[in-house]
Parts: C-alpha cells; sequence; structure tokens
C-alpha cells in the first residue's frame, strides 16, 4: 500500500472519533513522525493524538477502526485529507510563477534551522507550523504546497510567498524552538543560523533581516 493510500485509510478509520481540527492535527503528527514506521506505533500514535478524556477512553476502538480501513478496498476509502481538487489547480494561473529569489533564500535559511536542532526539536517545529496554517493568508495551492514540504512530501516550495508569510513561519518556529530550549538558547541559535545562511543571501541579494 503507498503512502497517499495509507493515508486516507487511517483518515477513513479516524474520521468518526475525531473533529476536523484535531483530526487534520493527527495526520500532520502521523505523516512527520510516524508515516516510516510500521503498524504496531499506531498505539503510541493514538497515545500522542488521543489527548482529552473522551478520546483516551476509545483508543481501543480507534486502533480497531484504522486497521479495519487499512483492510478496505481502495474505493471505499475517505480522499486523501491533503489533496488539492485539479480544477482548483487549473483554476490558479499563479501556479505558473515559480519560486522567485527571495523564497529560495527562505527555504535555505529554513533548512539551516532544521539542521541545526534535534529530532525532537524539528518535529516540534514542523508540527508548530503545520497546526497554524490557517493563519496564513494563503490560496489553497500555496497551502496545499506548503503542506507537502513541510510534511517532508516535497523537497522545495514550487511557487513564491509572500515575505510577511515567511516571517510568520520564522516566527511560528522560533516560539516552537523557544518552548524545547529556552529564548536564551534559540536566540543564540537563530543567529548561527542567519550568520551560516549571510553568504548565499548575499549571492541572492536577499537581506536574511527581512524575515525576522
Amino acid at each position: 500500500m503507498d503512502l497517499k493510500t495509507r493515508r486516507r485509510a487511517i483518515y477513513t478509520g479516524m474520521r468518526p472519533y475525531f473533529d476536523d481540527a484535531a483530526l487534520l492535527a493527527a495526520m500532520h503528527l502521523w505523516q512527520v513522525k510516524y508515516s516510516d514506521k510500521p503498524k504496531f506505533a499506531f498505539t503510541e500514535f493514538l497515545s500522542e493524538c488521543c489527548q482529552d478524556k473522551d478520546l483516551r477512553s476509545q483508543r481501543t476502538h480507534i486502533l480497531s477502526s484504522i486497521f479495519k480501513a487499512l483492510d478496505m478496498p481502495e474505493r471505499d476509502l475517505l480522499p486523501d485529507p491533503f489533496d488539492i481538487a485539479e480544477h482548483q489547480v487549473a483554476s490558479m494561473p499563479l501556479a505558473v510563477h515559480g519560486c522567485d529569489d527571495v523564497t529560495t533564500v527562505f527555504v535555505h535559511l529554513f533548512r539551516h534551522l532544521l539542521g541545526a536542532l534535534a529530532e525532537k526539536e524539528v518535529l516540534s517545529v514542523r508540527l508548530a507550523i503545520l497546526n497554524q496554517l490557517d493563519k496564513l493568508n494563503l490560496d489553497a495551492l500555496r497551502k496545499a504546497f506548503l503542506r507537502d514540504w513541510l510534511d517532508k512530501r516535497a523537497s522545495a516550495l514550487p511557487l513564491s510567498y509572500s515575505l510577511e508569510t515567511m516571517r510568520q513561519i520564522i516566527n511560528f518556529s522560533y516560539v516552537a524552538i523557544c518552548e524545547s530550549m529556552g529564548p536564551v538558547k534559540a536566540d543564540q541559535l537563530l543567529a548561527n543560523v542567519i550568520k551560516a545562511s549571510e553568504e548565499y543571501a548575499k549571492q541572492m541579494e536577499v537581506e536574511l533581516h527581512e524575515f525576522l
């Protein structure tokens, strides 16, 4: 079973138990942390995403529902929650604009930021942004591409993003790092990442302070 079909099956199995926001957050968690793990990791996954009392009491039923969905014919599964409809893509001419230099430098900076973190902090940063996507003023296509990138399903951003959006993403990341490491270490880490990215930004004629 490929990744997309597994995601659809898990989404189908969990759908009766979660509201929209909690289910989407759970799917992001699965995609980022558990999608490459074997079936027995579902117990750990549900322990992590079933935080309130009602969900905790139903974990056995949710797990059973997921396993049943994994055995269902593909035609009976719910649509992929991360899909964007083809007609939406076709109706968005912005898709042909490509990725500008500022967005390219942002991707470079963000990779350096994640590269300076331990795996636990990387996960916290990715999930912090994914769970706040609705706060970003993005069209559906850009939101879908950003989600793919954060979910590690894409290595780069294929479209340009506004400076305000990129600032918000850096801010979400900074807050998540502060919560994990404390503000002093977070400030030091960010300063080091900026310094490491200065030469590339200079070559691209982009000012890094614009992202802060």
